[in-house]
């Protein structure tokens, strides 16, 4: 309203001076307040459109808010899955438990491993019960998105493509040193031998192996299957070769005493966190928050060489503890 009544009065001077200079002697006066008319109407004109740009856009503010409506939707009225955990005393966890040492089930069916058991000290810290969603590990992401349980129990490769779907803590819950299992009897000299026609690559689908073998070992015929299908189909020999995180080796070995690893510098590492609905930064902040108390108190370190440090580097292979800078 302001913009337009100082047009009003622009124009009532304008026409008010129009009158009292005639067009006898200043034509180019006239000229001049006539451009200054069309300037100032001009600009008029300018900030209403803009005015009315303002309106027809969504601020930044308006932005994250209906961002938050959103994960508000998710979570069943509460504005983070924090909030719902805290109220409720519940807080449900995606799993795949078929990768031991670091997620499986003890013969009685109770979730454990590395992993779990951070998991399980997370809900403690929360005041909260633990309820184990089963999925496979492939579906986990779609899963989170859809809204099928709180946040993920176990840990996955912060893979940017899956960053697109879910939100990953901001650290490490651990390091993944990947190495690569031979079936029985099969023997290379270095791992450039795996880039052939007459080699079979087991991996795990939907995982970083997967993503990475496609590109290392191009020519190779790649086996997608479940966790526990490609260690026995490798352990068979129906594969030449699985591309594993060193966590798995002792015990597929120790199953299978002929298999053996390729020893050297791991093919690539990875790292390896919880992940929980994407835009819930209420609930990041807390996770974040958590794990870098637990790693400076050297509690997933300890857990960690429990479960698969100390057996994989009695192997000779590489093995990371996670530990905090400042020790």
């Amino acid at each position: 309203m302001t913009n337009h009544s100082c047009l009003v009065i622009f124009e009532i001077r304008g026409s008010y001076m129009s009158r009292i200079l005639p067009t006898t002697k200043d034509e180019a006066n006239i000229e001049q307040t006539t451009d200054r008319r069309r300037f100032i109407k001009g600009a008029g004109l300018a900030l209403g459109a803009s005015a009315l740009t303002g309106l027809a856009m969504p601020s930044s503010a308006e932005a994250v808010t209906n961002t938050s409506k959103k994960s508000e939707s998710a979570t069943s009225g509460y504005d983070s899955v924090i909030d719902k955990v805290l109220a409720t005393k519940e807080i449900s966890f995606g799993v795949d438990l078929t990768f031991k040492p670091i997620q499986y089930k003890t013969a009685s069916g109770t979730p454990t491993g590395y992993i779990v058991d951070l998991a399980n000290k997370l809900a403690a810290s929360l005041g909260a019960t633990p309820k184990w969603v089963e999925i496979p590990f492939g579906e986990l992401f779609a899963g989170q998105a859809a809204g099928k349980f709180d946040m993920s129990g176990i840990a996955a490769t912060i893979k940017p493509e899956r960053a697109q779907k879910v939100l990953f803590a901001g650290l490490p819950a651990f390091v993944e040193s990947n190495v690569v299992l031979l079936k029985p009897g099969f023997k290379v000299s270095s791992l450039e031998q795996l880039n052939s026609s007459s080699v079979t690559i087991a991996v795990v689908l939907g995982s970083s192996q997967e993503s990475a073998a496609q590109i290392l070992y191009p020519k190779a015929k790649l086996k997608r299957l479940a966790n526990q299908a490609a260690l026995a189909d490798v352990s068979a020999g129906r594969s030449n070769a699985m591309i594993v995180g060193e966590f798995e080796v002792a015990d597929a070995v120790k199953n299978q005493p002929k298999l053996t690893v390729f020893k050297g510098k791991p093919v690539f590492v990875d790292e390896n966190s919880f992940f929980m609905p994407a835009g819930d930064y209420k609930l990041k902040a807390y996770v974040d928050t958590w794990l870098r108390y637990e790693t400076s108190h050297n509690n997933l370190a300890g857990l960690w060489d429990k479960y698969v440090g100390n057996d994989a580097r009695k192997m000779g292979l590489q093995s990371v503890s996670v530990t905090s800078s400042w020790t």
